[in-house]
C-alpha cells in the first residue's frame, strides 16, 4: 500500500473542513430562515476569520516577523503550493494578485453539489479580507473570481 502525497492529505483535511462547515451552514438556514441564517454565517466566518488575522498576527509579532504580505507568502505560501494549483499572478507594492485553478476547499464544496458550492462561496467570499483585517489591516482583499462561477479563484489584495 502506498502513502498517500501530501496533495490527497491536504484534500482530504480540506474535504473533512468543508463538509463540517457545510452541515453547519445548512442547519443555520434550516433552523433560522434563508436571510438570517445567511447573515450569521457571513458573521460568523467574519469573526473567526478575523480572530485568526490577529492570532496569527501576534505570533508573528512574539517570533520577530513583521506582518507584510511577503512574510505570510513566506510563511504560508508552501501549505499553498502542496495542494492548490496556481499562484501570484501581480506582485507590486500595493496590488497583490493571486490565481489558483485547483483549491481543495473549493473541489470539496463542487463534490457536495449545488447547495454545498452556494454555501462554500458565502465562506470564501468573506474569509481573505477578515483574516487580513486583523493581520495588517493595511491590505483589503477582494474576491473577484470564484470557482462556482469562473472556475477559478482571483483573489485581489489592495494596499491602502
Amino acid at each position: 500500500m502506498s502513502q498517500p502525497t501530501p496533495r490527497e492529505i491536504m484534500d482530504g483535511f480540506e474535504a473533512a473542513r468543508a463538509k463540517t462547515f457545510y452541515y453547519m451552514a445548512q442547519a443555520l438556514i434550516d433552523e433560522l430562515g434563508e436571510e438570517k441564517g445567511r447573515y450569521v454565517i457571513r458573521d460568523t466566518v467574519y469573526k473567526m476569520s478575523k480572530a485568526s488575522g490577529e492570532a496569527t498576527r501576534r505570533n508573528y509579532e512574539k517570533r520577530g516577523i513583521e506582518n507584510t504580505w511577503e512574510n505570510h507568502r513566506a510563511e504560508n505560501g508552501p501549505v499553498y503550493s502542496v495542494a492548490w494549483i496556481g499562484g501570484t499572478v501581480v506582485n507590486e507594492p500595493k496590488l497583490k494578485v493571486i490565481e489558483y485553478t485547483y483549491c481543495p476547499y473549493g473541489s470539496a464544496f463542487t463534490r457536495m453539489g449545488k447547495g454545498a458550492e452556494e454555501l462554500g462561496d458565502i465562506y470564501c467570499s468573506v474569509t481573505d479580507d477578515a483574516f487580513w483585517s486583523g493581520f495588517n489591516p493595511e491590505w483589503r482583499v477582494e474576491r473577484e473570481k470564484t470557482f462556482s462561477r469562473d472556475g477559478v479563484c482571483r483573489l485581489v489584495w489592495r494596499r491602502d
